[in-house]
């Protein structure tokens, strides 16, 4: 059932209701712990069924781990015929400050700079992978199409990109970490068809160079839109850069021009909403990404879109079969949220404690939905955390003993946010110090080259 509207809201959950009434929690020891991607949140995981000592499997579809993190130079699909499930391009730093992207108890190296390069970041995945030893227990080239509830457990079906044969795992406890950068969202437009430049998501986006002394469009103006903007207003012969979002936007160069949202494409331009019209080489959209679990079934007994899932219990457990733990729903976090959870979904995988009855789930998500309404949100925001983030951090904690993120790491995300859009170009020039569980201090560092500390 597809509810859309938070009006609806409770009729919904009362269709759910008779499927909660015989929640089942479907732990099967006899079968291993799967999880589903080796990136970020699957590899925190990990660490954690390990040191829980939970027998464990983790899938992973291409030959490597690190997911998003890892740059990939092809386009539209891997060496194995797979879509990219990485968005890395040439030359990005994080946006978020290191202090805040740290697996619990993992720092980076003490000189690392607070924004690291994605190449420094993707280092340090793969020191976590060696350090912990989790390769052994990553199982590469085994892309998940196929999820059902088998009563009693999970039968996961992978293809097998080296053999071409699809195969069949069954699974007692299962942790979803497949990442939310999978399915770009693509606009069409009146003429878009008959335009005779290219057109790409920042999905598939690589290098600056690619658009030297080009009339480039970009669309958007999310995190990938900023930084594109930094990145191509000194190579390219022209930007514009089209989008609604009021900011400190600094000044870009003589080349840059802001433009209104896109009315309609002619075979070598855009025509604006203003009824402006730029003549345009290259378009690239930075238009964020949808939610992509085509591989879950009807069985599962969750309601999956492309923009939310529902109904789970903390933003992570199904609650109809509550061995299915997803990692990475909530929008508007931090990763060490990701890392929060992945010790949650471990622990309650090593029965480490116990869930809430069925009913008592259900009532929680119901709460957290009448909250977002309360604050004029819709269903869409359903798996939003954003404000309450040091709050879930401290339920989690207090539920299942996860470790306990220090509050001065909401104070900095909240910070950094705000300083981002007022000081675009400049932000990461500094560098973020702990001072204890909720203080901080911010120091002025230019460098002029970003070397890492971590070895390859």
């Amino acid at each position: 059932m597809f509810c859309d509207k938070m009006a609806y809201l409770w009729s919904c959950a009362m269709l759910l209701v008779n499927l909660i009434l015989g929640v089942t929690d479907g732990l099967n020891v006899s079968y291993p712990t799967c999880v589903i991607g080796a990136g970020y949140s699957g590899l925190g995981a990990a660490r954690y069924l390990k040191e829980y000592g939970v027998d464990f499997k983790v899938l992973e579809a291409t030959r490597h781990v690190g997911g998003t993190w890892r740059f990939d130079p092809h386009v539209g699909s891997d060496e194995d015929g797979l879509p990219l499930f990485t968005s890395m391009y040439k030359n990005l730093r994080t946006n978020t400050p290191r202090q805040t992207m740290e697996y619990s108890g993992f720092p980076f190296p003490e000189d690392t700079p607070s924004y690291p390069t994605s190449t420094c970041f993707y280092r340090y995945l793969k020191n976590f992978t060696k350090e912990f030893d989790f390769e052994k227990h990553i199982q590469f080239r085994s892309l998940v199409t196929d999820v059902k509830w088998a009563g009693g457990h999970w039968n996961v079906t992978y293809h097998r990109t080296d053999t071409r044969v699809n195969q069949t795992e069954p699974c007692g406890f299962l942790i979803i970490a497949s990442g939310e950068y999978r399915k770009p969202v693509m606009p069409k437009f009146i003429g878009q068809d008959t335009f005779r430049g290219t057109v790409i998501h920042s999905h598939d986006y690589k290098d600056p160079e690619t658009y030297r002394g080009r009339r480039v469009l970009l669309v958007g103006a999310g995190a990938s839109g900023l930084d594109l903007a930094t990145h191509l207003s000194n190579v390219t012969a022209k930007l514009v850069h089209s989008h609604h979002l009021a900011y400190n936007q600094p000044y870009f160069g003589p080349n840059y021009v802001k433009k209104p949202d896109i009315l309609s494409f002619t075979t070598d331009g855009v025509v604006f909403k203003d009824d402006s019209f730029e003549e345009i080489d290259d378009v690239i959209f930075c238009t964020g990404y949808d939610y992509e679990h085509s591989f879950l079934d009807k069985s599962c007994g969750i309601t999956a879109t492309s923009k939310f899932l529902l109904p789970l219990y903390q933003h992570m457990v199904n609650i109809r079969y509550p061995s299915m733990v997803f990692i990475g729903v909530p929008k508007k976090v931090i990763n060490r949220v990701l890392d929060a959870q992945g010790q949650y979904a471990a622990a309650l995988a090593a029965k480490k404690f116990e869930l809430p009855s069925g009913q008592a789930m259900l009532r929680a998500w119901l709460d957290n939905a009448y909250k977002l309404q309360a604050k004029g949100m819709t269903m869409i925001d359903i798996n939003v955390i954003g404000d309450e983030m040091d709050n879930y951090f401290a339920t989690l904690s207090k539920e299942a003993g996860v470790v306990r993120a220090p509050p001065v790491l909401s104070t900095i995300r909240d910070f950094n946010a705000k300083n981002r859009l007022e000081d675009l170009l400049n932000y990461r020039d500094y560098d973020y110090k702990l001072l204890d569980d909720k203080h901080y201090e911010r120091l002025y560092n230019l460098r002029k080259n970003h070397t890492c500390p971590i070895e390859d």
